[in-house]
C-alpha cells in the first residue's frame, strides 16, 4: 500500500482544556519515547564542524517566538476567513512563491508537545513526528488556540498545519486517537487521511455508550487508556515483525 499523509486541525478556546489535552498525549509521547530510545545511536561530529544538536524525541514546547512570525491560512478549515480576521486586525498576508498564504506576526506565544511516532522501520525520519503545539495569541482571538506544527526558516518562525506519514502502520490508530480528541476535548477537531474525519461516526459510538455507562471523567480516562494500550499492541507487533524480517 502507498503511504498515506495525515493532517490535522484544532482550535482550542480554553486553556484549561488544552493543560488537560496535552496531560493526556504526553503519556503517548513517552510510551513511544520508551521504545525509540533502545534504537538510538550517538551522533557523531567531526572535530571543528558544527552540527546542530537532533531534536529531542519528546519536545514540550512553552516558548515566545519575537522576530518575524509567518502563521499559514492553512492552520484553520477556511483559509479565507482566517485571512478576512487577519485583515480586519490590520495584519499583514504574505504571500509564498507556491501560492500559500501566511499570517505575519511580530511575536507568537506557543505552548504544546511535539513527539516522535515510533515505528520500527524508520521509513520517513523527516515526516514521523505528532505536534500538538498552541498558538497562545489572546489579543488575536480567531488565531489563540489553533494547533500548529512549529518550524524555523533562517529568523524567521513558520507555523503550519501538522501531519504526519504513514504506511500500514498506525492509520487505522491514528483515527481512533484522533476521534477520542475531537469527542472528549475540542469538538471542532479535523483530519484527513483518506477521507475526512474518518472513522470518526464508529468511534463515536462507542465513546457514547461508555460515557452513558460510567460518565464522562470516567469514560475519558478509560478509552485513552485503550487508545494507549491498542499503541502498544501495534508497536510490540511492528517491532517484533520488523526484527523477524531483518
Amino acid at each position: 500500500m502507498p503511504p498515506v499523509n495525515v493532517i490535522w486541525k484544532g482550535h482550542s478556546r480554553s486553556v484549561e482544556a488544552r493543560l488537560r489535552l496535552l496531560d493526556k498525549l504526553h503519556r503517548l509521547a513517552r510510551q513511544s519515547d520508551s521504545y525509540l530510545r533502545p534504537r538510538e545511536r550517538p551522533v557523531l561530529t567531526v572535530v571543528g564542524q558544527d552540527r546542530p544538536a537532533p531534536r529531542p524525541n519528546v519536545h514540550r514546547i512553552h516558548d515566545v517566538h519575537k522576530g518575524e512570525v509567518l502563521v499559514s491560512t492553512e492552520i484553520g478549515l477556511h483559509a479565507g476567513t482566517l485571512i478576512a480576521r487577519a485583515e480586519e486586525a490590520g495584519l499583514s498576508i504574505r504571500s509564498a512563491p507556491d501560492g500559500a498564504s501566511y499570517i505575519a506576526l511580530d511575536e507568537v506565544h506557543l505552548r504544546g508537545l511535539d513527539f516522535r511516532l515510533f515505528d520500527p522501520r524508520g521509513l520517513y525520519p523527516e515526516n514521523d513526528r505528532m505536534s500538538f503545539v498552541f498558538i497562545d495569541c489572546p489579543q488575536h482571538h480567531f488565531l489563540d488556540g489553533r494547533l500548529v506544527a512549529a518550524a524555523s526558516n533562517g529568523e524567521t518562525a513558520v507555523l503550519s498545519c501538522p501531519s504526519i506519514r504513514l504506511k500500514s502502520y498506525l492509520e487505522d490508530w491514528t483515527d481512533c486517537l484522533f476521534a477520542w480528541i475531537r469527542f472528549f476535548h475540542m469538538g471542532d477537531f479535523w483530519w484527513h487521511r483518506h477521507e475526512e474525519l474518518q472513522g470518526y461516526n464508529d468511534y463515536r459510538g462507542v465513546f457514547e455508550t461508555v460515557q452513558t455507562e460510567r460518565g464522562t471523567a470516567v469514560a475519558e480516562e478509560a478509552t485513552f487508556d485503550a487508545v494507549l494500550s491498542t499503541f502498544v499492541q501495534h508497536a510490540e507487533h511492528s517491532r517484533c515483525e520488523t526484527q523477524r524480517t531483518a
